[in-house]
């Protein structure tokens, strides 16, 4: 039979354990493009983006109609001229989840929208 102190000691291991580690998994966190307008020339996203702060590990969540637009990740070129030759990837499904995977601006463009509407946001993403 196991002794009263060392199973508190056990307990207590665990405790202190997920104390520490249920913190980092909260701290992701997840963002709609554009709130109830979603990733549209509806809105201005440069004023979405500015008052929020952007960290390592938080998801953007695109959400558009994918038969009149899409999500490109872009370099600063890109996002600055409208261009998808320097592309990360291209999104299409209407419900696109992106992972901020690192520090740095990520730019991301409408391909459709981005030259006569705008479409077109830079997120500053911090690491803590």
């Amino acid at each position: 039979m196991a002794r009263p102190g060392k199973c508190f000691l056990n307990v207590a291991a665990v405790v202190m354990m997920l104390v520490l580690i249920l913190p980092s998994l909260s701290y992701a966190a997840s963002y709609n493009v554009g709130d109830d307008f979603g990733w549209s020339y509806d809105i201005d996203l440069d004023t979405w983006v500015a008052d929020k702060t952007f960290y390592v590990n938080d998801v953007l969540v695109f959400i558009y109609d994918n038969t009149a637009h899409d999500v490109v990740s872009v370099d600063a070129n890109g996002y600055n001229t409208c261009s998808t030759s320097t592309y990360y990837g291209t999104f299409t499904s209407g419900h696109d989840e992106i992972t901020l995977t690192s520090a740095g601006t990520w730019y991301f463009i409408c391909s459709y929208h981005c030259d006569f509407a705008n479409q077109k946001m830079a997120v500053p993403v911090y690491s803590s």
